[in-house]
């Protein structure tokens, strides 16, 4: 009988290798999880960065029409009235937009971008108000 009784208490139990490849699937599928839920963080920012730029280029195209000029700085449109002074002129990352009179292309008035999720100004990742809605293949 005490066979028998080490024979069944064996086999109630899990093995080492059904522990581990319960582990392993259990890490497999955490790491996928983290990779969507990491690389929906930066498609939020991303998204928000678009939509402060929408509002300000629209603000500043007001301003434009009241003035007819464009204000020197993004300041000014806070100053006016134009823009909300209580909520901050700041990207999804929390960094200041790009503004300067001065355009490299006839038909921009002005340049408004975001330096993007490098935080680096003139890499493949900035945000730029002409072309944010053109697709980056």
């Amino acid at each position: 009988m005490d066979l028998r009784k080490a024979v069944r208490a064996a086999s109630r139990g899990f093995s080492l290798l059904e522990l581990m490849l319960v582990l392993a699937i259990i890490g497999i599928l955490m790491s996928v999880v983290a990779i969507n839920v990491l690389g929906a963080g930066d498609k939020a920012k991303i998204k928000a960065s678009k939509a402060s730029m929408d509002t300000i280029k629209q603000a500043l195209t007001t301003y434009n029409l009241n003035h007819s000029a464009y204000p020197p700085t993004l300041e000014t449109l806070r100053t006016v009235k134009e823009l909300d002074p209580s909520k901050p002129l700041k990207d999804g990352w929390n960094r200041d937009f790009v503004y300067n009179l001065v355009s490299s292309n006839a038909d921009r008035p002005f340049t408004l971008f975001s330096a993007g999720p490098d935080g680096n100004t003139g890499t493949e990742d900035d945000i730029d108000v002409w072309t944010m809605y053109e697709d980056k293949r």
